[in-house]
């Protein structure tokens, strides 16, 4: 039997489930318990490139990384987006 998720938002402190997702920047899947216990990580949720306020954020944060890794905390981008769009759009 599958475990049920609850689909209620997070709370400040609860854990986030584990989520396995296609990783873009690398081969394979990317999934949030490969952070667990390692540092925070701000995870930025968008809707998908078609959107010009999401693809601005995404240009956004991509360009805070550096920054946010210097204070020691971990970003992780997920865009609702098919994988091969999105290694397209990265790329540029």
């Amino acid at each position: 039997m599958s475990e049920r998720l609850n689909t209620g938002p997070l709370q400040p402190g609860e854990t986030a489930p584990n989520v396995v997702l296609d990783a873009i920047t690398r081969e394979g899947k990317i999934a949030i318990d490969d952070f667990r216990g390692e540092r925070p990580v701000l995870v930025g949720l968008y809707r998908g490139l078609h959107c010009p306020f999401c693809r601005r954020h995404i240009a956004m944060l991509s360009q805070l990384t550096p920054a946010l890794n210097e204070k020691g905390i971990e970003s992780l981008t997920v865009v609702n987006t098919p994988i091969e769009r999105a290694r397209l759009y990265l790329r540029y």
